[in-house]
């Protein structure tokens, strides 16, 4: 594995700053450490800035930059979001921690896929549990080569899909009330 080099930022709350961290997907395979340095430095101060790699070295085709000022990131961001990257057109955007990534995408999402159904609900059925939650668009059943069924459940508004799965994931769907 290379040697890894960046500045050491002795002030805690520099380092700690995810507002100038920027997250660079879709990387062309080409692309190392120096190559993303060289392209992002352009627009500020870069504390590091690093392409993730698996076990063997190989990219994984994402990587991050942290400049040292909130503005040069969002200047950064403006100027190389959707452009091309070695041979790929990359998406920069803000990092964002797991929580707030899964908190942001479970805003736009209302499909819910549904496994380990009991054997006799139907689609009406689905409607009727899942439509406790708000406004379902549509439910389709089905079942895989080797008969396990599963649904898609599509809801009008993501609350209503994030609100189905805070009440039912894990939940014993043979139990009281809902068979």
């Amino acid at each position: 594995k290379p040697c890894r080099l960046m500045w050491s930022q002795r002030d805690p709350k520099a380092r700690r700053n995810l507002n100038s961290n920027v997250f660079v997907k879709n990387l062309d395979p080409t692309i190392d450490n120096k190559a993303l340095h060289d392209c992002f430095s352009l627009y500020g101060n870069i504390l590091s800035c690093k392409v993730s790699t698996d076990n063997g070295g190989k990219s994984r085709g994402y990587g991050f930059v942290h400049f040292e000022t909130e503005e040069a990131s969002k200047i950064a961001i403006e100027k190389v979001n959707g452009k091309l990257i070695g041979k790929s057109q990359v998406f920069v955007g803000p990092f964002l921690k797991r929580e707030e990534m899964e908190e942001k995408i479970g805003e736009l999402f209302t499909n819910l896929y549904v496994k380990h159904l009991p054997p006799a609900w139907d689609e009406a059925k689905l409607s009727s549990v899942f439509g406790a939650f708000g406004e379902v668009v549509s439910v389709w059943l089905s079942a895989t080569d080797d008969g396990k069924r599963f649904a898609l459940v599509n809801y009008q508004q993501g609350e209503a899909a994030r609100a189905a799965v805070e009440a039912l994931h894990r939940k014993d769907m043979t139990g009281e009330g809902l068979s």
